[in-house]
């Protein structure tokens, strides 16, 4: 049921085209739940043994945050911390102005010393840039290790949460779905 109603959320309103193939990649994971040792088949009756959507699972998460480091890692803007750094200061400047200004979450403490485009602003955001992409590339073989699992589940609602903080709109479900399929990789 929460799988539909995030799927329902995604398709007649955000309208984000990444969230919405998640959401359908999710649920389709859902629907071929059966025994591994059984073969990839749909099953009409309800099962216990849904080791092949959670390896489906596994591997959609993995390619999401893999997928989104590559293009991060190939974008130069990215990469240097030019376009957090930017974002953050037209944010600030125009705030007041935007629609629906109350649902954005950036703390004043961000837009007030990290906001104005300094040298040591742009150097500061591009230390969180290399960070969001060690952290999509190091998360998801770290929530398959027992031991590392508890902090990469911790590191991916903190990553999660601030992705939110910044485009809620777009991102809400989508973060919620990702951080909901670490329940995968634990079984």
């Amino acid at each position: 049921m929460l799988i539909l109603a995030g799927a329902a959320m995604e398709l007649l309103y955000l309208k984000s085209p990444n969230a919405v193939r998640f959401t359908l990649l999710t649920g389709a994971c859902l629907l071929a739940a059966g025994n591994l040792g059984h073969g990839l088949h749909i099953e009409h009756s309800p099962s216990t043994a849904n080791t092949w959507a959670q390896c489906l699972l596994v591997l959609v998460t993995t390619d999401i945050y893999w997928n989104s480091a590559w293009q991060k890692l190939r974008s130069p803007q990215f990469r240097t911390g030019l376009y957090l750094a930017q974002w953050i200061h037209v944010y600030t400047q125009v705030r007041e102005q935007l629609p629906y200004r109350r649902q954005y979450a950036v703390p004043g403490f961000v837009r007030r010393h990290m906001g104005n485009l300094t040298d040591q602003d742009v150097r500061l955001w591009r230390l969180i840039s290399a960070t969001a992409i060690a952290a999509e590339i190091a998360l998801p073989p770290a929530l398959l290790i027992p031991q590392t699992m508890p902090y990469a589940v911790a590191a991916g609602i903190a990553m999660h949460a601030a992705f939110t903080c910044l485009k809620p709109r777009q991102l809400i479900t989508f973060s919620g779905l990702t951080v909901g399929t670490y329940l995968a990789f634990a079984a």
